[in-house]
């Protein structure tokens, strides 16, 4: 047997740990997830990405990891991946709820369509919104920032040794508290705005009962909401910032990662 193929087939163990933790990543972070992305592009990006992150954790892999034990561990691995990813994918359902409250409200919810991202019906809202909110993401280097979450953990978590503990859970239960905090705030303009709306045009039906309000209202609070969404979206820039980079100090204060974002190998 040749020695290179050799050197390849001990090294197995160690790549599988490190595919492992990218590929709990890749199953639940924000963008790597996408059913846009075709399954052979996404498995092929998550073995490239695997292959770039070996040769700096593969000296941190226990020497006598063999495949059987690499299979073993690989549900912790992959649970590490899957929290960090998870947290964020929760802090994306908040544009969706707010998407979802002002469609509700505005009484263009029964209009769903089909969403290729997540691969599921979502309202026509909720999609604005979540794309809006994707793009600032990719746009201010969430995804980056996803993966050097990941890369950091190498530091406190070496490799086959993680547990499982309860600030996982509580980091998943604040990151939900805070994506509903965020589609509220986000749908809060436009709600308002319908609120007033609504008054406005029961002050018109009092004044001119001849005016079929049924027709004419619904006309109006759509005018509204697209009028109050469109400013509303370009007014919470800051607002989506500050959550997105939140809820990434939020992970890294939860693994006990520098909060200086200083990566392993660097």
């Amino acid at each position: 047997m040749p020695w290179p193929l050799l050197d390849i087939l001990l090294a197995l163990p160690a790549f599988a740990v490190v595919l492992f933790r990218v590929s709990g990543l890749m199953l639940t972070a924000p963008l790597y997830h996408s059913m846009l992305m075709p399954t052979r592009i996404r498995v092929g990006f998550t073995v490239a990405v695997a292959a770039l992150i070996f040769p700096l954790i593969k000296a941190h892999v226990p020497a006598n990891a063999s495949l059987s034990t690499a299979l073993v561990g690989g549900a912790g691995e992959m649970m590490i991946g899957a929290i960090i990813g998870l947290a964020l994918s929760i802090l994306l359902t908040g544009a969706e709820v707010a998407g979802l409250l002002i469609g509700r409200q505005a009484g263009i919810a029964l209009a769903d369509v089909y969403d290729p991202m997540f691969g599921e019906q979502e309202s026509v809202v909720g999609q604005i919104y979540a794309v809006c909110f994707t793009l600032l993401f990719l746009i201010i280097g969430g995804h980056r920032a996803t993966i050097a979450a990941l890369l950091d953990t190498y530091t406190v978590i070496p490799p086959l040794s993680f547990q499982f503990e309860e600030q996982f859970v509580v980091l998943l239960v604040e990151t939900l508290a805070a994506a509903f905090v965020l589609g509220i705030r986000l749908a809060g303009p436009v709600l308002i705005t319908l609120f007033l709306t609504g008054i406005a045009l029961e002050l018109l039906s009092r004044t001119m009962p001849q005016l079929n309000i049924l027709t004419v209202g619904f006309t109006f609070r759509l005018l509204a909401t697209l009028a109050a969404g469109g400013l509303a979206l370009c007014a919470c820039d800051g607002l989506l910032l500050d959550a997105v980079w939140a809820c990434v100090d939020l992970v890294r204060a939860t693994f006990g990662l520098d909060p200086n974002h200083v990566h392993l190998g660097s």
